[in-house]
């Protein structure tokens, strides 16, 4: 792995649609992939959200004795610039959680972002504040999670994405039990998320190709 320092903000305005375990489950994928790989984990998760759901995730795990993989670190309106993240994890994969509704630090975070993910869902208001924030945001992606496989909405909210021509990930997330039950806890999904995981790969791999 080489030391570029990698930053990817996960960013919607509305609240509900897995932005917290969107954040936790790639930091636990990347994580995990290092400690295969013999490498440090020098992955970190910034929970600029003031209700610290990430960081209340990992307090969670710790207080059962089944830590996370990788650090969660509260941060504010200052910490969000890139001369900051650059100063303190040189090198390393920075995942930024952001807060539903705080349009200041949404943006500040996306500033910071090389990558920026906007998870949503399948429902008219959430398409539309998808499409929007995509709009206003260089090297986005979207990510259409709480899906019910094989269900015409489905089928409908992949399709208005695409005919919009709004770049998406080709996995996505389904509405199961086994996600919820992941939250404060160690663990991975390996069903999905671990596709998401390889297709953000992917995305940096060709964004350091240009």
């Amino acid at each position: 792995m080489d030391q570029r320092t990698r930053v990817v903000t996960v960013a919607c305005a509305k609240g509900g649609v897995m932005k917290t375990t969107t954040s936790m489950q790639l930091a636990g994928h990347l994580a995990r992939r290092m400690q295969h790989d013999d490498e440090p984990v020098n992955v970190v998760v910034l929970d600029s959200d003031n209700t610290g759901g990430a960081t209340r995730w990992a307090m969670v795990a710790q207080e059962a004795g089944t830590p996370v993989p990788f650090d969660v670190v509260p941060v504010n309106q200052v910490m969000l610039n890139r001369d900051w993240i650059e100063r303190h994890y040189a090198g390393w994969w920075i995942i930024i959680d952001t807060p539903p509704s705080d349009t200041a630090v949404i943006q500040k975070a996306i500033d910071c972002a090389d990558v920026t993910i906007i998870p949503t869902q399948p429902s008219g208001m959430d398409l539309m504040l998808a499409g929007e924030t995509y709009a206003a945001t260089p090297n986005s992606i979207v990510l259409v999670g709480r899906v019910k496989p094989r269900t015409k909405l489905t089928r409908e909210t992949l399709q208005e994405l695409d005919d919009n021509e709004i770049t998406r990930f080709d996995t996505v997330v389904s509405e199961r039990e086994e996600i919820k039950r992941i939250v404060g806890t160690d663990k991975v999904d390996m069903k999905e998320y671990s596709g998401v995981t390889d297709e953000l790969l992917d995305v940096f791999t060709q964004l350091e190709e240009e």
